[in-house]
């Protein structure tokens, strides 16, 4: 069933979106952090094709300053969505709880003492995996190693304060957006400087991929009391970056994110397609290529071809490719560029956890 009317549609439309990501993008989950999903990547170990790689971060625009503050939270659950057989539906799941907040805490001698457990679940008869989360301090000048966990099939997991990988001048796309000024001319990465709390995990790729590109998302779920008895209730998805924050409008926010990829064509289509057009004057042609990309809102990644957004996406790549049709449009920053910010703030890394260490506060 279609959720609106083009007429409808025509009224609820406004230059509010901008292009964000997906940080803090929508109401019920501005409120709660650790539920707030600010991206998702699917990529391959660079020096290393036959494993795959999963991240989401949570938790966007964190400071430094506070770092020791920020949670994965104990009554969610993350989980990591792979469909490989074409159907938009889940055919596994990698869930991920973590146990009691605790802050970390430092004893007489200054050693660091234990911090949260978490423990990911593998559908796919896999052993539980438990491990400590990598604690984030206040107290020391640089981050601490990242601690890994390992299970069988070395199967790897991370999880804990990262720098905020994604780059782009969001502050900017307001503006252009909102008509307060022609086009973007600041270059700036406003997540410069951010951390996100990120879950990185690393398996092998055939125990997902049978020959046919996989469809990639994820979610937040947290249980709520309905019929007499608790049940998971879906807070927010993420699949493409920046689909919710420019193309879904503020009133279907929250529905989008409580519905499954699956409905997206039925039910969001005409939504993105409206907002395309409104925002962008995109033309038809280029309407169909955008849409076959974000309807359903997975990310595709085929292994057999070059993994770059949008075939999968890495913590390196940049957003700019989904908005081809507007490169070359007054309101870019130069030909061939969106926002003109091409690369992240630090460099990650080739190796796991592959997103950069966090930032810490300064020293005075």
């Amino acid at each position: 069933m279609k959720l609106y009317t083009a007429i409808a549609l025509a009224a609820l439309l406004c230059a509010g979106n901008a292009l964000a990501s997906d940080h803090k993008e929508a109401p019920s989950v501005a409120a709660d952090p650790s539920t707030d999903i600010a991206d998702l990547y699917a990529f391959l170990n660079p020096r290393d094709h036959s494993r795959l790689v999963l991240s989401m971060t949570v938790g966007p625009s964190t400071a430094p300053e506070m770092s020791r503050t920020y949670q994965f939270s104990s009554t969610a659950r993350y989980l990591f969505k792979v469909d490989n057989d074409g159907d938009y539906l889940a055919d596994h799941e990698i869930e991920v709880r973590f146990s009691d907040e605790q802050f970390p805490q430092f004893n007489a001698t200054g050693t660091l003492m234990p911090s949260q457990q978490f423990v990911t679940s593998f559908s796919d008869r896999v052993r539980p995996i438990r491990g400590p989360v990598t604690p984030s301090s206040q107290v020391l000048p640089i981050p601490l190693a990242p601690i890994v966990s390992t299970g069988q099939r070395g199967i790897q997991v991370f999880a804990g304060q990262r720098d905020d990988p994604f780059f782009f001048d969001s502050t900017g796309s307001f503006r252009v957006l909102n008509g307060r000024q022609p086009k973007f001319s600041a270059a700036i990465d406003r997540n410069a400087g951010f951390n996100v709390s990120a879950i990185v995990i690393e398996l092998p790729l055939n125990m997902y991929y049978r020959g046919r590109p996989l469809h990639i998302w994820c979610s937040t779920e947290k249980p709520e009391f309905s019929g007499g008895r608790y049940r998971w209730k879906q807070i927010q998805r993420d699949g493409n970056p920046a689909i919710k924050a420019v193309y879904i409008t503020a009133p279907y926010k929250d529905l989008f994110n409580a519905s499954e990829p699956v409905d997206d064509p039925a039910n969001f289509s005409q939504l993105i397609a409206g907002s395309a057009r409104y925002l962008f004057q995109v033309n038809d042609e280029d309407l169909a290529k955008l849409l076959a990309i974000v309807s359903p809102d997975v990310l595709r990644l085929d292994p057999t071809k070059p993994i770059r957004l949008p075939n999968g996406r890495g913590p390196d790549d940049d957003i700019d490719p989904l908005f081809w049709f507007n490169l070359n449009r007054s309101i870019a920053y130069a030909p061939g560029q969106l926002d003109g910010v091409a690369a992240n703030d630090v460099p990650n890394s080739w190796f796991f956890p592959y997103l950069a260490p966090p930032h810490t506060a300064p020293m005075y």
